[in-house]
């Protein structure tokens, strides 16, 4: 699982293809920043309702993942420098 950045439109977006998670920003760590709260939104999302749904039940892995990591770890993977 790779996160993807890509500078747009005079900002930065960061996704996770295969999963409903990206976040924009005005610059890379802003960006970062803003996809650190969206894994976070997700995995409480996931944890309440979308681990029952066939199409989202695979992200689990995700999901522990950014349960167990503090923000700054989540944030080192995200730009790609981390675990």
């Amino acid at each position: 699982m790779s996160v993807a950045a890509v500078a747009e439109a005079g900002g930065w977006s960061v996704f996770l293809p295969g999963t409903p998670v990206a976040a924009d920003g005005a610059d890379l760590a802003e960006a970062v920043d803003e996809f650190v709260s969206a894994l976070r939104e997700h995995a409480e999302d996931w944890q309440g309702r979308l681990r029952f749904a066939p199409n989202h039940q695979q992200h689990w892995p995700l999901v522990h993942l950014v349960s167990l990591a503090s923000d700054a770890d989540v944030a080192e993977w995200a730009r790609g420098s981390g675990p």
